[in-house]
């Protein structure tokens, strides 16, 4: 105890540094010390910092920092929603990547909200790794906020014949789940489903379909 206690001074020195690399630094530390079971709420602010980075090396801690302590109910997540969207925006597909996964992890009803446009945008992305996440995303978006659903599915029901087989396997993914609570919903999906299911060599995705 008394060495994590030394630790932590250290850590908060080094996060009153102007040098963004020391700071980013602390931020993995204490990411280390949350995975032991610390509390590393206090340090939320400076999470953000690290997450606005321009550098990606340092973006990456600090948006997987904030995917393990950050939740819904985190005071600082208002501060995020004009960075996140502009990572999402990015030129970088890491950047936008790297805020996919995150977002994925703290989204809260205000940020589904406010990003669902964003999210939806990067489904028509020319970049297959950014289209599968976004489609995995949209179902944490639809949890915390219903009213996406609607526009949403047309374009969630175009990703049943992607291109890539990744991306398609992820909106059966996303549909097999929100199917769970309202299944007649998805009835007219039946002819998509029935095509995949003679097309597709994926085994998972056919378990998914068959189950559906």
């Amino acid at each position: 105890a008394k060495y994590i206690a030394q630790c932590m001074e250290e850590i908060k020195t080094e996060l009153r540094q102007d040098n963004l690399a020391v700071k980013a630094n602390a931020v993995a530390k204490l990411t280390y010390l949350q995975m032991l079971g610390y509390d590393i709420s206090w340090a939320g602010f400076n999470i953000i910092e690290v997450m606005s980075s321009s550098k990606f090396t340092y973006k990456r801690i600090g948006y997987l920092s904030a995917s393990q302590c950050f939740h819904q109910d985190t005071e600082v997540l208002m501060l995020t929603t004009n960075m996140i969207r502009k990572d999402l925006n990015s030129h970088n597909m890491y950047d936008s990547g790297t805020a996919l996964t995150g977002l994925a992890c703290f989204i809260s009803g205000d940020l589904a909200r406010d990003l669902a446009n964003d999210v939806m945008t990067l489904l028509t992305s020319t970049k297959p790794y950014l289209r599968k996440k976004a489609v995995l995303l949209l179902y944490k978006v639809f949890l915390k906020f219903p009213e996406a659903l609607r526009p949403a599915f047309p374009r969630l029901k175009e990703k049943l014949e992607d291109p890539d087989p990744g991306v398609q396997s992820a909106a059966v993914n996303v549909i097999c789940e929100l199917a769970r609570k309202n299944p007649k919903n998805y009835l007219s999906l039946a002819p998509i489903f029935f095509k995949l299911m003679t097309t597709s060599t994926n085994n998972w995705m056919l378990i998914k379909i068959i189950k559906l």
